[in-house]
């Protein structure tokens, strides 16, 4: 005997919907606790001195000047003139 059953599957995707928000706000979670951590330990780095850096043998010039583009006053106003 056949029955006409209906099922429309819902519960089964609202679980799958649940399950990657689940999987997506834990990856956004770890994500903003690694680059947490990342900036305090470039913050305790900073804190010190050369002797300290070369003691636990990290590079002492690591954490010099950044590399920086220096731009004169009216260099863009030139660049737009040329457009």
């Amino acid at each position: 005997m056949a029955t006409a059953d209906y099922h429309s599957g819902y519960a089964t995707h609202t679980g799958d919907i649940v399950h990657a928000l689940k999987e997506r706000l834990a990856f956004a979670a770890a994500e903003f606790a690694k680059r947490r951590r990342h900036a305090q330990t470039l913050k305790a780095l900073e804190s010190l001195s050369p002797d300290e850096l070369q003691d636990i043998g990290y590079p002492t010039g690591a954490l010099g000047a950044k590399p920086a583009i220096e731009v004169k006053a009216g260099l863009v106003a030139n660049l737009m003139s040329m457009r």
